[in-house]
């Protein structure tokens, strides 16, 4: 009798064959975590917030930056970035290269974005300044007048 190969298959079955493939990914992940944390502690917060390690591979840590300035600083940095890392247990790293991703720029501001939210504030008008806004309304041109009105009518809401 033929297999069914549209049959499904077990769980376990399936979670063998990748159970090798997700380690390797994650023991990747947790490598490159740890690289960006020495990188961090390296670069300092603001520089490092435009940078991120990409890869690493065959003693070579690949460094993404945001910009070409960013990189180019980077680059003079290399040489102190490779003592850095070989200090903090990296001592098969053999060198660093440095490249341009501007798609990184996304990524980063995105999650930077995220995690440093902040409410907007309400900024309100003062009466004061509605009144003041009327009266410089009173001698503007009809164009100006009919904005300078309008703008003074959400101060006057704002009153206590």
């Amino acid at each position: 009798m033929a297999k069914d190969r549209y049959a499904p298959k077990a769980l376990n079955d399936i979670m063998a064959g990748l159970s090798g493939r997700l380690s390797s990914y994650a023991g990747k992940s947790q490598s490159l975590s740890t690289q960006q944390a020495l990188l961090q502690s390296f670069l300092g917060d603001t520089l490092s917030a435009k940078c991120r390690v990409s890869n690493y591979r065959d003693g070579t840590l690949m460094i993404e930056a945001i910009s070409a300035p960013i990189a180019l600083r980077l680059n003079y940095l290399k040489m102190d970035m490779l003592s850095h890392f070989r200090a903090a247990g990296m001592a098969e790293l053999g060198q660093i290269k440095i490249t341009t991703n501007p798609q990184a720029t996304q990524r980063l501001t995105a999650l930077k974005n995220e995690l440093n939210k902040k409410p907007a504030t309400q900024r309100q008008m003062s009466a004061q300044t509605a009144d003041h806004l009327t009266a410089l309304a009173a001698n503007a041109p009809a164009s100006l007048k009919a904005k300078l009105e309008r703008l003074a009518r959400h101060g006057k809401h704002n009153k206590p």
